[in-house]
Formats: C-alpha cells, structure tokens, sequence
C-alpha cells in the first residue's frame, strides 16, 4: 500500500477578532545609582556581591596621565551592589594592578580568584603614555592570594604591533574572547578567541565575516547559555555602536541580531552583561552624553536560529498496488480508517480529524451482507505533530485588517511551556498565547513565534522558536489578482505530491503473506477457550467440510476454519454457502503454512509437556513408550507441511560432567530423528542436536528447576520453500 499527500494551497479570509492577551513592553531600562555625574563609566562585570567598571573619575592614589582635554586614563573600580548610596561608596578594585595608564575591561574566573584584564603595555615608563601609538593595549592575568592580586602576567599573544583589549572567559572558562587590531581581519577592530588545550591558551582564532564587518567589533560577553553579545559599528544599527548577540551552532557563527531598540540608542551602546536567560543584566551607554552603565529587565525574550514551522498533515492518498479483479464476484473494495470512515473504490482520499494512531484497513466486502469478506491489508497509522512551536495563521492578509495568530497547537511534550513571544516582521513585538495584530503596509513578512519553557533546577529556561511567511496585500483587488495568478498556476502542478509514509507500519500485507506461501480458508468462528470439533455450532457443516482448528498466540484465540484454496477468490463459492448455512459473521482468512506448523508444535508441546523425562528413561537415550504418542503427531506435522525443516534440539541438567552430558543429550535428540526417518520422513528434513547443559532455561540449584532443563525442544529453521 502507498500514501500520497494532496498538493493544495488553502487562503484563509481573515476575520477580525479582539483579543486582549497582548504585551508590547520590551526592556526597561534604567541608569544605576553608582554612576557619576561628570566621568565615564562603562564595561560592568559581577564580582562578589559587586560589580566592577572601568571608570576615568579621579582618584589619589597614582599620579596618572591625562588627555588633552583634562580626563584621566581610566581605571577598574569595585562598587557594592547591594548599597544604595554605592555611588559615593565606589572604590578603586585594586592597588596591585592599579597602573597610571588604562585599565580595564576585566573578566573573572568562576571563583573570583583569577582576572584577565586589559592594560597598556608599556607602564613604567612615563615617555611611553598611554597616547603613544606604540604603547599598545595588552591583556594580563593575575591571581588573588590571601586577598592580594599577585603573579601578574602577560598574556601570550600580546604585541607592541597591535592591541589586544576587552576580554570576555566563557562561561565554562575554556575560552577567552577579545578584540584586536592585529593583521589578517576584516576592518578595524575584530573579535578574536583562544582555546584553553593542555594547559595553555591557543592561537587566536578570527570569529570571522559573519561576526566581525568592515568596522570595530569589540566588548564580547558570553551567557551562561551559550550566547554570545557583542559591540559593533560595522554593522547596519540603531546608531554609533550598537549591541548584538549570536551564537556558535556546528562550529558556525549565526548571523548577528541586534537588541531592542531600548537597548540600543542613537549612542555609542557597548559592554552589555546578562543571566543566563538574558532577562536582566547591564551595559554601557553614551546616550546623555558621558559614558554610563544602565541596568536592564525584559519579559520579551530574544530568540535565535529558529527552525521554518513545519506544516502538519492530516489528509491522505490510500492505494494498494496490488488489487485483484473482484468485478465478477458480488465482491467490491472498501478502505476503513480506524476512525469510523469508510471510503468505497481501490483508491480514498481521507482527512483524519489531528494527531493520533489508526488501523487502516484495506477490506474486500460481499455486497449481499456488507460485511468483510477478506481483509487484505492492514496498517498501523501513527499521526504526530511536528515537535515544534505551531503558529496558527492565515498565509495571506490585507493591510489595515487585523490578524489572528495563536500558539495553542505547539507541540513540545519535553517543555512545560510558560509564555508565548511573538516578532511580526515589522518591528512589533508582543506576548500572549491568541493575539492580533494589523499590518500598516503591504509586503512579505517573516512571523516569528517563541516559546519558553519552566526553569529547571538549575535555573535554565528552555526557548523554542518558528517562523513562516505572511503576504501582505493592498486591498480586496490585489487579493482578487493574487488568487487569479495562484488559480494559473495550479493549473500546472501535478495533482498529488507523494510523500514517504514513515508513519506507516505494516500490520498484514497479503502479498508478503503470498510470498511466504499462505493458504486461504474460511474462518467459520473464533473462540477464547477451545470447542470440542462435534459440538452443535458445526452441525450445519458437518458431511460438507472437515472443520480445521487453529490457535492464534497472538490474538489468544482458536480458529476455526472450513476448506482451502490458494488464491482469495477461489474460496468464494466455499465462504458464500457458509454463509447461507447461518455463519453470517464468516470471513476468509490467510495463513501461512510455516506459522501453522509452528502453531501446531507449540500447541503439541504445551499439551504433552517438553520435559525429557516424559520420553526417555533416567540417564538413557532410549525412546519409552510416552514418546510415541507425540512423536506420530510430529511426523503427521511433517507429512502436513512437507516444506518444512526442523531441528529436534536435546537438553540436560547439571548433573554428571558437561561432557558426558553432551554425550547423552546427542544421543537422545539422535534417537528421535531415526524414529521419525523410520516412519517416512525425508532424512535431509530432520537435524538432531544435542545442546548438554550448556543452555539451561532456569536455576540447576532445585530438581523443580533441573526437571525443566531436561527438556526437548522442536524448531522449525526455514520458511516453506
């Protein structure tokens, strides 16, 4: 059987509905107290229940150079996060690396024990000033021991060619992010990364064209989630240096995307700090003119590299390939859909309701009774969702009239999810499960819809996000020209589209079962315990038919079945008069004549027991005189299916040597294959192994369990030839 997808295109008119659950705050954004009034104050990082900034505000403890217009080089201060008045309280961070020159940007270990921090170069010599172009800008480490920052050292790759500045560790300290000049980027300033490989830090790795422009990309920042914020003003921005963030997905660098417009201002904004979920943090901005650091909070959430949404589909082309001519016959073909359709022809188109799993059948139905005659094949039918946040959406829309979009068929089973995010494509941004929105100008739009999840213990919040393509038109004439051309065009697609039926699982095909040489008869009844052959339920059979029993282990129930043929049709005239006889519920059924030996053994085993005692005598191979009665039911088996072959497979306990075991278990499985060759079944049909001790079924340590290992086993090792 094959599964085809129609190719359709379904334009949704849109109806204008009011909803309420709508949201279009952003950031907030305000200056911190510890700012001060005249200097600058820029590159926050958290340290201790503190933050420390760079800040060019005066101090007494170094004589250190100026700029011609009276500002001091800048240094790294400490503030209290947790004070009020931090702003009077902010203090130098440390004597130790306290230099005349600029210091700072910094970043910390996990533990607040070791710094990374930018310099100039050159510090002890007054000639050399921190406006001397050769005096370059360099990183440092040092360690804090007993509260003193010590071993101050260079970081491998400085150079008195090129600066090295604004150093960023990753969240989990393997690697170190800065800016440079050096030679071989791609404009002025670009960022740089080094990896942490036994022991030492690597060579600088240029991030690449499509982090780093034609520009300066500095002040690099990584969350504890992987996501990385930069400054840069190469790229197309809300003004001088704007902030953006990206991430590293298969070793690839996604396009950068620019924050808010709350975060970025006509200004120079830089240096920005967040948590992992990038709800709340700080940076740097020169929008009322000195540099100052601002602290922000956000309930919209930025998402990154989303997936395309994948349309879910329900609707279906069922076919068989393999189709008898049943014309002749009172006989027709009928699909079943496990869901209480039923669609008439060889061929259905069928919508199903969603999601779910169905037994789709393929039935043969006598049209005297309407009931099946034959089902010739059978499949399982699993229908799931796509696991992806669902946007629910006209694909088409006109300017002016509000839209629908709602989130209530995202499926993500791994997420509890707690708010919808939704980016409009035209600047708008607003959360909510159901909202609308209008559209101002005609155009092609991309709609994005995030998700995010419960945080998990460790404070993680998982996020989700899709988009799809909306059309905006002008009015109801564009509209009217836009389906013409659609109209047009359809007219050159294919009908249908194929698709791979992955979700399709093969229950019963009769062309397998032909293929493993199946024999058709007319099941008469089914029944859960077994009937006695001459009770009066087959009185009107009987002298007509030789009434067959079958277990099916499957289904746990005994069949019972009148004649044979070796094609579906050809037992027609047999199921016609069982029916006429009273057996309105009759049908006919496959089976495979290898499955049927197999039955037939187990259903022997499980009556006379597989227990080795019951044929041989204590610790001989000789046949007794309780084998022979089971034995002739085997031979009858063999002389039923003369295609088969089987392996008489012996077995002991643990008692006595292995070897002498073996020994005895070959004989016994020996002893069985004579007999049954001496009654007249073909040599070559049988095989006799003796397996010893060696494959014990339970614990030897009871005679309960050593009376179950001396057991014989009987398999069939091929399919009917």
């Amino acid at each position: 059987m094959n599964i085809k997808l129609p190719l359709s295109l379904t334009f949704l008119i849109i109806v204008s509905v009011s909803l309420t659950d709508t949201n279009a705050q952003s950031y907030a954004v305000e200056k911190e107290n510890f700012n001060s009034d005249r200097y600058n104050d820029y590159s926050p990082v958290h340290y201790r229940g503190g933050m420390v900034f760079c800040s060019n505000r005066k101090h007494d403890i170094l004589v250190v150079y100026a700029s011609p217009d009276n500002l001091q080089s800048s240094s790294m201060w400490f503030v209290p996060l947790t004070d009020s008045a931090a702003g009077e309280n902010a203090e130098i961070f440390s004597e130790e690396l306290l230099t005349s020159f600029h210091d700072g940007p910094a970043t910390f270990n996990s533990d607040g024990t070791v710094i990374y921090y930018s310099r100039n170069i050159e510090v002890d010599s007054r000639l050399r000033d921190v406006f001397d172009q050769e005096n370059q800008l360099g990183l440092f480490r040092a360690e804090l021991t007993d509260g003193i920052w010590s071993n101050i050292i260079p970081f491998e790759y400085n150079s008195t060619e090129y600066s090295l500045t604004t150093p960023a560790l990753s969240f989990n300290e393997s690697r170190i992010f800065f800016a440079s000049d050096m030679p071989g980027g791609f404009g002025g300033a670009d960022l740089y990364y080094c990896d942490w490989v036994d022991g030492q830090w690597q060579t600088p790795v240029n991030l690449g064209p499509n982090i780093n422009s034609t520009g300066n990309e500095s002040y690099p920042f990584e969350s504890e989630s992987g996501i990385l914020y930069f400054s840069s003003d190469g790229w197309v921005g809300y003004g001088k240096k704007d902030i953006y963030y990206t991430k590293q997905i298969d070793g690839v660098w996604i396009i950068p995307i620019n924050m808010d417009a709350r975060i970025n201002s006509k200004a120079d904004d830089f240096g920005l700090i967040t948590d992992k979920n990038g709800e709340e943090g700080y940076f740097s901005s020169s929008r009322k003119q000195n540099d100052d650091i601002y602290r922000f909070v956000t309930d919209i959430h930025s998402f990154y590299n989303c997936d395309t949404l994948q349309k879910n589909y329900y609707c279906f082309l069922f076919y068989d390939e393999s189709f008898m001519d049943v014309d002749s016959l009172p006989l027709s073909y009928e699909w079943s859909f496990g869901d209480g359709t039923r669609i008439s022809g060889i061929e259905a188109e069928h919508c199903f309701a969603g999601p779910g799993n169905y037994t789709v059948k393929l039935n043969i139905i006598d049209n005297n009774t309407g009931n099946t005659f034959f089902t010739q094949s059978t499949y399982d039918v699993d229908i799931t969702d796509a696991v992806q946040p669902f946007i629910i959406s006209p694909d088409l829309g006109l300017m002016d009239q509000q839209i629908e979009f709602s989130g209530l068929n995202s499926n993500l089973p791994d997420m509890e999810i707690t708010q919808y995010f939704w980016d409009f494509g035209d600047g708008t941004k607003i959360k909510g499960t159901e909202v609308g929105h209008t559209y101002e100008r005609k155009g092609s739009y991309t709609v994005q819809l995030g998700v995010i999840g419960k945080k998990d213990s460790t404070g993680f919040m998982p996020k989700e996000c899709v988009y799809k393509q909306i059309e905006i038109l002008e009015d109801n004439q564009a509209l009217a020209i836009y389906f013409a051309r659609q109209k047009g065009e359809l007219e050159e697609l294919p009908v249908m589209d194929e698709v791979d039926p992955l979700a399709m699982s093969p229950l019963y095909s009769m062309t397998e079962a032909m293929e493993k040489e199946a024999v058709f008869r007319v099941e008469v009844l089914t029944s859960a315990s077994k009937l006695s052959i001459d009770t009066a339920l087959f009185d009107p059979l009987r002298g007509a038919y030789d009434i067959s029993e079958v277990y099916l282990r499957e289904d746990s129930l005994y069949s019972y079945t009148v004649g044979e043929a070796s094609s579906v049709l050809e037992t027609y005239p047999i199921y016609n008069d069982v029916v006429s006889k009273g057996y309105e519920n009759a049908s006919v059924k496959s089976y495979v004549l290898a499955d049927l030996a197999e039955e037939e053994l187990l259903e022997l085993t499980s009556s006379f027991g597989e227990f080795s005692d019951a044929y041989f005598e204590f610790d001989d191979f000789k046949i007794g005189d309780a084998s022979y009665p089971i034995l002739d039911r085997i031979m009858d088996i063999m002389m039923n299916y003369p295609g088969i072959k089987l392996e008489i497979a012996a077995h002991t306990d643990n008692m006595g040597s292995f070897e002498y075991n073996m020994n005895l278990s070959q004989k016994r499985a020996q002893s069985m294959v004579d007999y049954l060759v001496e009654q007249g079944v073909e040599a070559y049909r049988l095989i006799g192994k003796g397996y010893g001790e060696s494959r014990p079924i339970t614990s030897n340590t009871t005679e309960e369990g050593r009376s179950i290992n001396r057991r014989v086993e009987f398999i069939i090792l091929n399919e009917l030839e």
